[in-house]
Order: C-alpha cells, then structure tokens, then sequence
C-alpha cells in the first residue's frame, strides 16, 4: 500500500473514531433544547434553539392553554354557583378577551420536563420538516400510501391510525399544534389548574368577586375539564406502534425509511429508526436530529442501513437541520468517509449510553455540569 493510501486511510479512521466519541458525548442530555425551562420558551431569551424553534414552541405553548381555557370558560359559565356578575360573565364569553396566558406568562407556569420535551420536540419537527419539503425532497407517499390496505389488518389499522393523528397535530392553517392527550395526565392536569388559578385571579382582581365565591365552581370545572381529557394517543406513540409492527413483519426497510424522510414524515422515519435499533423513540430522536450528523449516522449504521441509503438519509437531515446547504454538505461527507471503517464492536459501545434511561442521562449530564462548575472549568 503506498504512503498516500496509508495515509488516508489513516486519517479516515482517526475521523471514524472521532465519530463515535462525537456520537458518546452527545448521549450526556445536552441535546438542542436540553435543559430548557417554560420561561425560557416563552420570554425572548433563545435556550439552544433556534429562533424559529422558540417562536414555534412559545405558539404551540400558548395554543394549548387557549384550547384548555376556551373549554374551562365555556364549561364554566354554565356552572349553577357562579356569581351573577354581569361583566365577568361577559368576559368569560368573549372569545377575544385574553385572561389565562397573559397571567400565566407572567406568573410562569410550573416548570414540567415532559412538557419541555413535547414542545422542543414538536417544534424541531415542524422546522426540519419545513426545511425538507422546501428543499424539494417531499414526493409521493409511495409504498407508505398503500399501508391503510395492507393485507395484515393491524398494519393497516395502524396506518390509518397514523394518519388521523397526524392530522391532529396541524391546525386548520397547517401549524402545529399540541393537544391535551399528548401530554402525560399529570401535565395536563397541572395546567388545568394553573388555567382554573388564572381565571379565579381575575374574578377577584378585575371584577372583585369575593375568592370563596369562585372557588366552588372553579374548582368543580377543573374536574370537569380534567376528566373530559379524551383518550387519543399521540403521534409520536401511533408511530411507534406502526413502526414495531412492521418491523416485526419485516417491513421497516431502507427503502420505507427513505420514502418517510423524503415525504417529511419525521416522526414515522424517527420510529422505524427506534423500532430497527430496539430502543426508545426519544432517543432515537436525539440522535437523529444532532446537528453535527455523527449519532444520525451511527444510529443508521447500528441497524444496518445500506451505505447509499445512509448517504442519502444523512445528508437530507444535515441539510433541513443547518438550512445551510454548502455546509450542510461537507459536514455530512465528512462523517460518511467513516461508514464503512465503523466495526460491531466500536458501534455497540458508541451506542450503550444511548440506551440508557433518558432520565438517568439527564442526571449524569446534570452531575457532570455541577462538578464540572464546581472544579472552576477543569
């Protein structure tokens, strides 16, 4: 082998071990928007996202607590214990009379990682997926559009299930939103109630209804409101269940992940990901959706995704990530110079920390921060 090809070989497996080291230190929770709080959502100070990202997440945010106060309201004014005060009843019935988020955007709602998580999530999706569909890559939904009359009546269930929630997550405009059965009961729950606090606040401040008087049918509607949640999976959770079925059936191959990307099917293609690879759905995502491309490409390499493939997958999500083409571009090749020189061994070991509980690599990274600040930067 002459000198020059030594070389270079040399150098690409010093950038294939630099990938999986990349791939290790991403696993620590300091994912775009890990760690966020609701405030830094809401408030113009951007948290590691971009603005876009934070634009989207404060709407999706606001969204969600004007349907869950759209409801209260409406439930509310029909309760048989609220004062008889003509003015704040007449609040409660104006649609264009804002009370909840502006009170709750000032007092801060309680900080909930679950909740951070969702809107990051959600707001990224929407992003990439802009970004994929403006780059030309969305086309037809091809083998994935013959799913709701697949032969195996639980794929196509499934499939069709996907769709409807799909559906759910756009509004009538086409913008993302969240609904009150994406979100764990316990979130939901303490939304209510921040929105139940906000409307008894204003009662009292605006229109100086006695606190006692409003506490019955406030709290009343909360119930209401809270047990009226619905039953109806998100999507991410539709996804998954697809996707484990039709890898189970053998179906979840390179080709069907290259349709779902190529049709901005991103939460679908994260699923099929996760289903392939065993692990859960967030941190498949994680990985996915790294800006630097490395744990894309190993997460793509784990489960055996065909080099063409993964070329194609990789550079696709670089470049709806960066929104930057040129640099999109190399950032990718660089990375898949390595593909071929990842063995088993190195691959299994970049991707344990990976499969760690995502609440126990939150707290390892958190650990790590506080020594790390602790040792004055050491």
């Amino acid at each position: 082998m002459s000198d020059d090809a030594q070389s270079a070989r040399k150098t690409a497996e010093e950038r294939a071990a630099a990938l999986l080291a990349d791939a290790v230190r991403a696993a620590d929770g300091r994912a775009p928007g890990a760690g966020a709080t609701l405030s830094a959502l809401i408030r113009p100070e951007p948290f590691r996202l971009s603005e876009v990202e934070r634009v989207t997440a404060r709407r999706l945010l606001k969204g969600l607590v004007e349907a869950i106060e759209a409801e209260f309201r409406a439930r509310l004014l029909n309760a048989d214990a609220l004062p008889d005060v003509a003015e704040f009843t007449a609040s409660l019935g104006a649609a264009h009379v804002e009370i909840a988020w502006p009170m709750l955007g000032r007092a801060e709602l309680p900080d909930d990682r679950a909740l951070v998580q969702l809107l990051v999530q959600r707001s990224r999706a929407f992003a990439i997926g802009r970004q994929l569909r403006r780059r030309a890559l969305s086309t037809e939904n091809g083998r994935l559009e013959t799913l709701t009359a697949h032969g195996d009546g639980q794929i196509a269930a499934d499939a069709m299930d996907l769709l409807i929630a799909e559906s759910r997550t756009n509004d009538r405009f086409d913008d993302p939103k969240i609904l009150r059965t994406d979100l764990p009961a316990e979130t939901d729950r303490q939304i209510v109630w921040a929105v139940a606090a906000a409307l008894r606040e204003y009662g009292v401040s605006v229109h100086g209804i006695e606190p006692s008087a409003l506490d019955g049918p406030i709290a009343d509607t909360a119930a209401a409101v809270i047990a009226a949640r619905g039953d109806a999976q998100s999507v991410e959770t539709v996804a998954m269940q697809l996707a484990v079925r039709l890898q189970r059936a053998g179906l979840a191959d390179d080709r069907l992940l290259l349709e779902t990307l190529n049709s901005a099917r991103l939460t679908l293609y994260v699923a099929l990901l996760a289903a392939r690879a065993n692990m859960a759905f967030a941190s498949a995502w994680e990985m996915t959706v790294m800006p630097d491309a490395a744990s894309h490409m190993l997460l793509l390499k784990s489960v055996g995704v065909a080099r063409q493939a993964a070329s194609h997958l990789v550079v696709a999500m670089t470049r709806a990530l960066l929104a930057e083409d040129r640099l999109a571009d190399e950032r990718a090749a660089g990375w898949l110079q390595t593909y071929d020189l990842l063995e088993p061994g190195d691959i299994d070991s970049a991707m344990k920390p990976w499969r760690l509980d995502r609440g126990y690599r939150d707290a390892i990274a958190a650990v790590r921060i506080a020594a790390f600040s602790e040792g004055g930067g050491r």
